[in-house]
């Protein structure tokens, strides 16, 4: 009696050696076939296990071979035609299977989503039959099979959306040789322009007018049209529960439209590339799918495994060295806290106050010469004080770069004495309800003027500007 394993077994062993499956459907797809060869079977297996070590070797030559796999009901059909065995695995161990490798999801083509269609419309006219009837049998029988190709439905167009957005690797593949043969580009171009038309007729587009909520069909009603027809039903018969359920996915299909139009532009973009653009495009996907593999080998049941092992891939592209001898750039952040906001919105005001007085400030007149530095003339410092006594401010901890900020560009011709005159007047008369304190602690403050190459400096003593009223409450 010859060694059988079990169904979990024999499905675990699957699941812990995929590539062989992985591979049989991948070449079951291309040939567009429902069945794989057994020849194909053997020949993966003993391929496949030729580098496993003696004990893994015999246990999955075993699991794997056709009698096994049929006593275990993973094959649920062999079939003998043109001299060879075909053998026809469970759907459900091949969708299984496919959930597993994004790149095995089948494209929805025009057939198989007029055949979920006309599914639907079934459901609707049986539903209209319907007693609608808790007791009644075909009705709940009706409405479980109702839930479940609907469910289907947005398991399939999701699974296609996962599919279509990973077309950015099918593209570069298609593309790969435009880096190789330059010289028949022109032939290249036009091969890759019949495969992505291709896919674009027989896939995508397709799928965008199943899920377009305003195409017109000349055999019945669209999609939404028929679940509108059913949820009105539903409603009307008072089964509420039912009808927002079913309205609820009609809204999951319909936000399933966005994503596949995203794609058909990529497509449209992708044609009108030149052939340097597809060598630039394909070295981006040729490295993306390297730190894929990388991110790949943190999702494994290992919790040790949390962080991209990219030494080796960071030394051999070269794109990171000297990384670290780089400055890193500045940002600026936003704060997080109540007060970090009152303080920029009360700045904002400020600012917003002093824009709207524009037609308030004082046409000052300018000092020209060397002694502009020494002296500052005394109706212009008059004119200027009569401007700070309207002037509103705010506590701050740094009065002197609170005054320059409000002053520089307000002012015609600002200079550092206009600031030292300003800071000067509400050190001796500070602003009603407020008091300037004196720290020990320096800044330095830098104004260009001009074509001036080299920026004034000044250097100050921080002071701040406090509300009594917190002091007191201190």
């Amino acid at each position: 009696m010859s060694k059988r394993f079990s169904t979990l077994d024999t499905t675990r062993l699957l699941f812990d050696h995929p590539r062989i499956l992985f591979r049989l459907i991948e070449r079951m797809d291309r040939r567009e076939q429902r069945y794989v060869l057994e020849s194909d079977l053997v020949a993966e297996v003993m391929e496949y296990s030729r580098n496993l070590g003696r004990a893994d070797r015999d246990r999955v030559r075993l699991a794997l071979n056709t009698d096994n796999l049929f006593r275990s009901g993973l094959v649920i059909d062999i079939v003998k035609a043109d001299g060879e065995r075909r053998l026809v695995f469970q759907e459900a161990l091949l969708n299984l299977m496919r959930a597993c490798n994004a790149s095995l999801y089948q494209e929805l083509t025009d057939a198989r989503l007029r055949g979920h269609l006309v599914t639907l419309r079934d459901v609707r006219d049986r539903l209209e039959l319907s007693t609608f009837s808790e007791s009644d049998p075909d009705f709940t029988e009706l409405r479980d099979d109702l839930n479940e190709r609907v469910s289907q439905l947005i398991g399939l167009l999701r699974q296609n959306v996962i599919r279509m957005q990973s077309i950015s690797t099918q593209l570069a593949d298609m593309s790969g040789d435009a880096s190789r043969v330059p010289d028949r580009f022109p032939e290249f171009r036009q091969n890759l322009f019949e495969q992505i038309v291709t896919l674009y007729e027989r896939h995508i587009k397709p799928t965008l007018v199943f899920l377009n909520p305003d195409t017109r069909l000349a055999d019945g009603s669209n999609l939404f049209e028929t679940l509108e027809a059913m949820v009105a039903q539903l409603e009307s018969h008072g089964d509420h529960e039912l009808a927002d359920q079913l309205f609820r996915s009609s809204l999951s299909l319909n936000a399933l439209y966005k994503p596949i139009q995203a794609v058909a532009r990529e497509v449209e973009h992708f044609l009108r590339k030149t052939r340097r653009g597809m060598v630039q495009y394909n070295a981006m996907e040729h490295f993306y799918a390297q730190l894929r593999e990388l991110k790949g080998e943190t999702e494994t049941l290992s919790m040790r495994r949390k962080w991209l092992e990219g030494g080796e891939f960071a030394r051999g592209t070269g794109f990171l060295l000297g990384l670290r001898a780089q400055a890193r750039p500045k940002h600026y952040a936003f704060g997080s806290s109540t007060s970090y906001y009152q303080l920029m919105f009360s700045e904002l005001a400020l600012r917003l106050s002093d824009l709207r007085r524009q037609n308030e400030i004082p046409v000052l007149q300018e000092v020209e010469g060397s002694a502009r530095q020494t002296h500052v003339d005394l109706q212009r410092i008059r004119q200027l004080y009569d401007w700070l006594e309207t002037l509103r401010l705010r506590p701050t901890g740094d009065l002197v770069r609170e005054l320059h900020g409000r002053l520089d560009g307000f002012m015609p011709g600002y200079r550092f004495p206009d600031l030292l005159a300003a800071l000067n007047r509400l050190l001796n008369h500070p602003p009603e309800g407020f008091r300037v304190a004196t720290t020990n602690r320096f800044r330095t403050l830098e104004l260009t003027e001009g074509e001036q190459e080299v920026p004034e400096q000044f250097v100050y003593r921080k002071r701040r500007l406090e509300s009594e009223t917190e002091i007191d409450d201190d």
